[in-house]
């Protein structure tokens, strides 16, 4: 930009000197006002290349104002965890071909320290999305600190590829038979809920990678309240240690994506 301003100024001065050249010592008065006129000219010309240089400055200052908050989206500054519900706490748990982008708890529990996901307060029948991406996978978080199931690349988690567990819990749901714990249901995975699985409907609408449509085959997923240590309502989209291991809905080993990995699912059966 100042070799901008030099440039002008060094137009403006060689133009000025052209001009008193060419009057000479003439005290011819029509000889003064053309030299007037087209010193009148000149100065007209030097203001609008100034003005022309300060707009131009103006524009790129303000492109390298937009290129530096550019320079810093991403990363933590794009996810803000929410750990209070109205309703059910619903996360997607996922640990990918190295056991990396890991995210293993809700939001909700109390005493989380491996949620990095990105919930769904389940309120009543309806659709919901839960997520995880770049930015909340390598979030630092002040209470549970930096994912300890990531590799990152600078701020940013390297891309994901393959599945060990793809799953979406929603804590506090069922009425289980075999756990009787007597806290909050929605935060003592051991407490029974309200529900009876079979008397919900829920539905895996999508699964998207990086925004892109993942096939998966309906017939395949499993409902309900498939583990014997909680009460969760669990939609098994595939576990290497569950049903789905023998017979995947998904070609697990060809799933990649960097920036995002969206579950989509509806309920039906919710008195709230």
């Amino acid at each position: 930009m100042k070799a901008k301003k030099i440039l002008a100024a060094v137009t403006a001065l060689s133009l000025t000197t052209v001009v008193f050249a060419s009057c000479g010592d003439s005290a011819d008065s029509s000889s003064s006002t053309a030299a007037a006129t087209t010193t009148t000219a000149v100065t007209t010309t030097t203001t609008a290349a100034t003005t022309t240089t300060a707009a131009a400055e103006s524009a790129a200052d303000s492109a390298a104002t937009d290129s530096s908050a550019d320079s810093t989206t991403g990363g933590d500054s794009d996810y803000t965890p929410v750990k209070t519900f109205k309703g059910y706490d619903a996360f997607l748990m996922f640990g990918d071909g190295e056991w990396l982008w890991g995210n293993w708890e809700g939001q909700g529990e109390p005493e989380a320290t491996k949620a990095f996901g990105v919930d769904a307060d389940i309120t009543g029948d309806g659709e919901y999305t839960v997520s995880i991406t770049n930015a909340s996978i390598s979030y630092d978080d002040p209470d549970e600190g930096i994912n300890p199931q990531i590799a990152l690349d600078g701020d940013y988690a390297v891309g994901a590829q393959g599945c060990v567990v793809m799953c979406v819990d929603i804590i506090g749901l069922l009425n289980g038979e075999k756990l009787k714990g007597t806290g909050d249901p929605k935060t003592d995975k051991e407490t029974p809920g309200k529900y009876n699985a079979d008397d919900l409907k829920v539905e895996l609408k999508s699964i998207k990678a990086d925004g892109q449509e993942v096939a998966f085959d309906k017939a395949k997923i499993k409902y309900g309240n498939i583990e014997d240590n909680n009460n969760c309502y669990r939609i098994e989209i595939y576990n290497d240690y569950g049903d789905t291991a023998k017979d995947s809905p998904i070609d697990k080993d060809n799933l990649a994506f960097e920036d995002s990995l969206e579950i989509t699912f509806s309920i039906e059966g919710l008195s709230e």
